[in-house]
């Protein structure tokens, strides 16, 4: 059993479409999550330049850092997709399947 980024492709489309289709994405919520893992990754980079990778937890850095931004990307990704039309997303979510 494989790692298929074709499936993860879909599932995300598939929520995205699920999810989205009716309303819109916040552009305030998109904001937020950028400018919590920018302020995370600047402490994360902080530290880590300042040696004190001893100290610095890598799952916190993913977990602080990595996820806001990850979804931060997703609904940026989603967002401008859904500006294509109204039927944006079930098209993107038929192709992916």
């Amino acid at each position: 059993m494989g790692f298929d980024v074709l499936s993860v492709k879909a599932a995300f489309w598939r929520f995205a479409h699920r999810r989205y289709q009716i309303r819109k994405p916040s552009i305030l919520a998109e904001a937020a999550l950028f400018v919590w893992g920018g302020l995370w990754n600047v402490v994360f980079v902080a530290s880590f330049v300042s040696d004190w990778v001893r100290v610095t937890n890598y799952i916190g850095t993913v977990i602080f850092a990595g996820l806001p931004l990850a979804m931060g990307f997703m609904h940026r990704r989603i967002r401008i997709e859904r500006a294509k039309g109204t039927d944006a997303l079930y098209r993107k979510r038929i192709s992916s399947t």
